[in-house]
């Protein structure tokens, strides 16, 4: 009985020190900083950037469904002229969530894509609206000219 006795107070104790952990980072880190919320009824544009190879598409594509599931009118736009196989890629990832989805196989200039993407969504009456734009790295100055 012991041994039991003893697994259950080890088991406490690593609850308590992981919590205790847990709320002491989050003080540590904390922010008086509210996120942004989202306003229904009107659009919400948000552009993912970020560096290459970071899993923006799919995140794009996580983002989009977990918003969907809450009822919100999402729509995916593919600004990623730079990579080969993005526009598949996140053209196949809408059809799998079920998501409206814009871009251009052909065409190679982002901002016109984006603007075309946003403006197309806005006149549908979307809510959120999701940028999906190329990786940079810090020997591209012109992609982050781009992104401006």
């Amino acid at each position: 009985m012991a041994d039991k006795d003893d697994a259950n107070a080890a088991a406490n104790l690593k609850r308590i020190i992981l919590k205790v952990v847990v709320e002491e980072l989050t003080k540590m880190l904390g922010s008086e900083n509210k996120p942004y919320e989202f306003v229904r009824g009107k659009p919400n544009v948000v552009m993912f950037v970020g560096l290459q190879g970071s899993g923006k598409t799919t995140t794009c594509t996580k983002f989009a469904y977990q918003y969907m599931k809450r009822g919100w009118r999402v729509g995916l736009v593919c600004a990623d002229t730079f990579r080969a196989g993005a526009f598949e890629q996140l053209k196949m990832n809408a059809a799998k969530i079920k998501c409206p989805f814009f871009g251009h196989k052909n065409e190679s200039d982002p901002v016109l894509i984006a603007s075309e993407g946003v403006e197309f969504f806005r006149e549908k009456k979307y809510e959120i609206i999701i940028v999906d734009t190329s990786g940079r790295h810090k020997q591209e100055q012109s992609l982050f000219d781009e992104m401006l």
